[in-house]
């Protein structure tokens, strides 16, 4: 495994860790962090990430994760103890939900088949 897969797995980690157990903020709601991707640079860093609830809940909850990046990036750099510590940018990842939908479209012709 090259140095620049296991640091976006190392970075994954450690940003679930700290949304789910340290971020206070009320409007970040039941966010589950699917990926993580670092530039070529190691300068950017793009942080998937799946929210369950409605889509004004997962406004809310893209807004509180805003809000808290540098938060984020403060308890990444001690945790990590990185030299350069890359900017964040939260992506929602449609991925789950498109697995879903594509999950009840096969039922539905499963049951028009039988």
């Amino acid at each position: 495994m090259d140095r620049k897969r296991k640091a976006e797995i190392d970075l994954k980690r450690e940003i679930s860790f700290i949304i789910n157990a340290k971020a206070k903020d009320p409007r970040i709601g039941f966010v589950t962090v699917t990926g993580a991707k670092l530039s070529v640079d190691y300068k950017w860093l793009n942080v998937f990430v799946s929210i369950m609830g409605s889509s004004s809940d997962k406004e809310q909850s893209l807004m509180g994760l805003e809000h808290s990046r540098g938060f984020i990036k403060k308890n990444l750099q001690e945790r990590m103890k990185l030299r350069n510590m890359p900017d964040i940018r939260f992506i929602y990842d449609e991925s789950i939900n498109n697995g879903i939908r594509i999950s009840k479209i096969i039922e539905k012709i499963n049951k028009k088949g039988q």
